[in-house]
């Protein structure tokens, strides 16, 4: 029977409704449980990260050293205080610039109100409407940015007040990483686990290249952004070079954010049209720079997300987990994007993220137009269906119920008779 069924049946797949609900339900309940437990994820997620962009220095710390928990003790401590000196700066200077908020907006209000009152005056309005005017249109959009840079301390307090418990995951990760290790690599088959370990090397590779890249990055717009604004004369030039430096973590909206705020500040404490002007420019320049040589060279080698997947990821992060997810959102899915382009169903969606999108745009008819590239596949259930359908008639149906076997009678009279012609 064994050998009839190897010979006489085969596979074949169907795609199985119950297996895409499981998935489903399962991710609905795991981004249910990231969501409501952010305050214990976020934490735990930046722990992570931080101990894949730690491990190449943490490594070479442990070879100089000999000693891991040495090694790990000393990488954390350079690390924190580095942090918390840039911390610290912004902190007390930024602070200063708060404390003349009241000052600056109203200043930046009456040049406003001056510069729409001319305006008015072109269009032939009076003053009394175009103050109207501009006190329902414009007061909250001056106010605004002052705002934000008020949650934006708020949020840094927030980000310092877990700090601690962000280092303390992080130095348990960087002391158990070879237990973590070999247990993922564990989780797949003798002949799967070389690739594993690949996987999990480039998605380290990943992370290690982006903290460079940003720390790289960061420190070469905050001298550009502070020597422009020095020469064209504005205050705390350091401050808001190196702030503008340091919201570029979060792509595209905090390059902007970080011109706008030194934008207002030069409408409101400059008596020139040309320092507002100057500054546009500046940051304008230096955006188009980065955005086209600095970034692209720098961290786009090890991102390699392209820039719709990239706004987004920035999206959902944000509605996810606030400012930590805008942060996170550009790593985590580079890092996704990795595993993605290892397991053949999901390549095609690896490079619908990657930044060859343009480029490679006919693979998806070409390489990976063949049904293992399909996401059906990860659906699909095996069924076994009979190749020779003569057999049927001599298998005995599954849904039968056999028949006892005749009871065998012994004839008594038989018997009887040969009892007789023994006894003679």
């Amino acid at each position: 029977m064994e050998g009839l069924q190897k010979t006489d049946y085969m596979p074949s797949t169907r795609f199985s409704i119950q297996k895409l609900a499981y998935v489903l339900i399962c991710l609905c309940i795991v981004l249910s449980v990231l969501y409501i437990g952010s305050a214990f994820f976020v934490p735990l997620t930046f722990g992570i990260l931080f101990a894949f962009m730690l491990k190449p220095l943490c490594d070479k710390v442990e070879h100089v050293f000999g000693n891991r928990v040495l090694a790990i003790l000393i990488t954390l401590l350079l690390v924190g205080f580095f942090i918390g000196g840039v911390f610290t700066f912004f902190f007390v200077r930024v602070s200063a610039v708060v404390s003349e908020a009241d000052n600056i907006v109203q200043n930046l209000q009456d040049a406003t109100v001056e510069v729409l009152n001319q305006c008015g005056a072109w269009f032939g309005l009076s003053a009394r409407e175009t103050s109207r005017y501009f006190d329902e249109r414009f007061l909250n959009a001056v106010t605004e940015p002052f705002s934000i840079l008020t949650s934006g301390l708020s949020a840094s307090g927030y980000v310092i007040g877990n700090f601690f418990l962000v280092i303390l995951y992080t130095f348990f990760f960087l002391l158990y990483r070879s237990a973590f290790r070999n247990f993922l690599i564990g989780q797949f088959r003798d002949s799967a686990q070389a690739e594993g370990e690949h996987t999990i090397k480039e998605v380290q590779h990943v992370a290690s290249d982006y903290l460079s890249g940003m720390v790289t990055v960061m420190l070469v717009l905050g001298v550009l952004n502070s020597l422009g604004l020095w020469a064209i004369g504005i205050q705390y030039p350091l401050v808001w070079g190196f702030l503008g430096a340091l919201l570029a973590v979060i792509p595209y909206v905090g390059t902007t954010l970080g011109g706008l705020l030194p934008l207002l500040y030069a409408i409101a404490t400059t008596a020139t049209f040309w320092q507002p002007a100057a500054v546009v420019i500046l940051y304008s320049t230096v955006q188009f720079v980065e955005g086209n040589l600095i970034t692209p060279k720098i961290v786009g080698n090890s991102v390699k997300i392209n820039a719709l997947a990239a706004v987004i990821s920035l999206i959902f992060g944000a509605a996810f987990w606030g400012l930590a997810g805008l942060v996170l959102a550009i790593p985590i899915l580079a890092m996704v994007r990795i595993i993605m382009d290892h397991i053949k169903p999901l390549k095609p969606i690896a490079l619908l993220l990657s930044d060859d999108l343009y480029d490679h745009s006919d693979t998806f008819l070409t390489e990976y137009h063949k049904p293992e590239y399909r996401i059906t596949s990860l659906f699909n259930k095996k069924d076994y269906i009979l190749t020779q359908p003569w057999l049927t008639s001599t298998l005995k149906p599954a849904n039968t119920v056999s028949q006892p076997d005749a009871e065998v009678i012994p004839d008594t009279k038989t018997e009887k008779g040969d009892s007789d012609t023994g006894g003679e």
